[in-house]
């Protein structure tokens, strides 16, 4: 069942009695379309009187009830009067600070109104912290400026444009507030929490103000609510995500593909071409029949041996006003980015971009080149003469994790292509996709110095790119453990591919213990992605290279399994040749 919100929005610029104020309205403006992305049914009030205001509000605190999530938005005039803050309505004309409670609404009746309804979580955004309009009017002024703090109750948070006894700035004529900006870039921020979102905004603001305005919030939250929770999605949320976020798999999360939704080139018998492999890829996926911030409709992703990943969104197209937008947009989300000015031209140059539609670009001088490049994330924007209106948005994610140079391989005793082609086999057993096979294979010397039995099983599907095969190490002894040479052998593991995917690496003094004692012991995966570093098993979208896993049973013994021993196998291959 989908999460219902709703929203009540209040902008006041045309003050009666008070000094007026540019941007307000447009702050609600921007908020309403924002807020109506992200699922809230929006209710907006501009220029209320304190008569219509009152009835704003509890109309608002009725229908909360029916709602899981509520959010009251205030743009305007606000004041801080013995410790309350006052939302100042159109008409207001407070003589001296008594008349306040009279003519401005208190604005802890929000907060009783939230407290009292039946909903779990509620936001209140107060971009009301300006100067007191009435002071020059009055024989005294307030104590302080701006808005007091305000403990939120339960399932609730505050947020103040900015920090307690401050003021926040208007903005440019006919805009945003400089908060209001922010807030509505980042609240659409995809599966960020709302502190990380709030989060971002105080830094851009404090960035863009100069640290002249801090937002503040106050918070009693339950949950880490998101706003964006894969509601919405485009260009500018995807460069987000993909700019926030430190997983290396974000790029797919984000477009909603899994690597099983993408063809892999190798696996369909179509080798890499020698550019590629001299570039060091190792892997290519490939689809079209896509549909991406309505224009790209094909999707490479190149996997490197660095570690890094490419992933190129791309069509042919003659039409200029699509390529304007999609570069206005990375302009607006990314700035103004790099280019080779002898080698190539601007999206500015809209004549340049208009020439290439046409196909009437003169030389490779006129194709368009933007690159952007961050902390581990990278974009590209190209439209080319050649291939002709080809429009591609690279984003490269740069490695943040190690490359893992050696193999299992470099340190088994046994030739086990050689041993294959002499196994024996012992059991056989078919499935609706296939059939297993066990081989028995006859070991010249004991693997590892532990194991002297070791089956293969292979899974045939009929289909030879899908079929695989797991290589079964154990001890006919059975269940007796040498401690001593169980922790040799996972420090030779560890020395070759470091901590496993549970983050353990050298057996441990209670582990031994527990294995004395025959006790449960979690044993040691070691997974490794296509790129050769340990898999994030975590990952619904990581394709797994090849896999050893490591166990004891009281039953049966020690252990150990090496699962996609052909991919094992043609990785050390691979190695040799380069």
């Amino acid at each position: 069942m989908e999460e219902k919100r709703i929203a009540l929005l209040i902008g006041i610029s045309k003050y009666q009695f008070a000094t007026s104020l540019s941007n307000p309205t447009n702050d609600i403006d921007s908020m309403q379309a924002t807020l109506k992305r992200l699922g809230f049914d929006v209710i907006v009030s501009k220029d209320p009187t304190y008569k219509s205001l009152r009835i704003s509000i509890n109309d608002f605190g009725t229908r909360l009830n029916d709602y899981d999530v509520g959010l009251f938005f205030f743009a305007g005039h606000g004041l801080q009067i013995k410790g309350f803050n006052y939302l100042v309505p159109v008409d207001a004309n407070p003589l001296n600070e008594n008349q306040v409670e009279y003519d401005c609404v208190n604005a802890n009746l929000i907060l009783s109104i939230m407290e009292d309804a039946n909903n779990k979580t509620n936001f209140i955004f107060l971009d009301a912290c300006r100067n007191n309009p009435f002071k020059r009017s009055w024989n005294r002024s307030p104590t302080l400026s701006g808005l007091s703090y305000m403990s939120a109750p339960y399932g609730t948070l505050i947020a103040y444009s900015t920090a307690p006894n401050k003021t926040a700035l208007d903005g440019e004529i006919d805009s945003n507030s400089p908060y209001t900006l922010a807030l509505t870039e980042e609240i659409l921020s995809p599966n960020l929490t709302i502190l990380q979102v709030l989060q971002n905004v105080r830094l851009k603001l404090i960035h863009r103000t100069e640290g002249e305005q801090v937002p503040w919030e106050s918070t009693s939250l339950l949950n880490d609510f998101k706003f964006n929770d894969n509601i919405y999605f485009s260009l500018d949320t995807f460069c987000q995500s993909v700019m926030y976020s430190k997983k290396k798999d974000i790029v797919l999360n984000t477009l909603n593909l899994r690597t099983w939704d993408i063809t892999r080139l190798t696996k369909k018998g179509i080798p890499l071409n020698e550019m590629d492999i001299q570039a060091g890829v190792v892997e290519v996926y490939y689809q079209e029949g896509l549909n991406y911030f309505n224009i790209f409709d094909k999707l490479e992703i190149k996997i490197y041996k660095d570690g890094e990943r490419e992933y190129n969104l791309f069509t042919i197209t003659k039409n200029a006003n699509h390529v304007i937008s999609i570069s206005q947009q990375l302009y607006n989300r990314l700035g103004v980015g790099l280019y080779d000015d002898n080698r190539h031209s601007s999206f500015f140059d809209v004549d340049k971009i208009k020439a290439l539609a046409r196909g009437k670009a003169k030389s490779s001088k006129d194709e368009c080149f933007t690159n952007w490049h961050f902390e581990s994330v990278g974009f590209t924007l190209y439209y080319l003469k050649n291939p002709k209106r080809q429009f591609i948005f690279k984003t490269r994610i740069y490695p943040n994790k190690k490359v893992i140079g050696r193999t299992i391989k470099d340190i088994l005793s046994n030739q086990y292509l050689k041993l294959i082609e002499t196994a024996v086999k012992i059991r056989e057993e078919k499935t609706e996709n296939g059939k297993f096979e066990d081989f028995q294979l006859n070991l010249m010397e004991p693997e590892l110095g532990i194991f002297d039995t070791a089956i293969l099983r292979t899974f045939n599907s009929g289909d030879k790119k899908k079929n695989s095969s797991n290589l079964l190490f154990s001890q006919s002894e059975g269940n007796l453990i040498n401690t001593t040479e169980l922790g040799s052998l996972i420090a030779k593991l560890t020395d070759i591919y470091g901590l496993d995917t549970q983050n353990q690496g050298y057996l441990t003094g209670m582990e031994v213990e527990d294995l004395e004692d025959d006790l449960h012991w979690s044993g040691r995966t070691w997974d490794l992605n296509i790129q050769h570093q340990i898999m994030d098993n975590d990952s619904a979208i990581e394709d797994m290279l090849y896999g050893i896993h490591l166990y004891y049973y009281e039953e049966y013994g020690l252990e150990m399994t090496i699962f996609g021993l052909e991919d094992l196998i043609e990785h050390n291959t691979d190695e040799q040749r380069r």
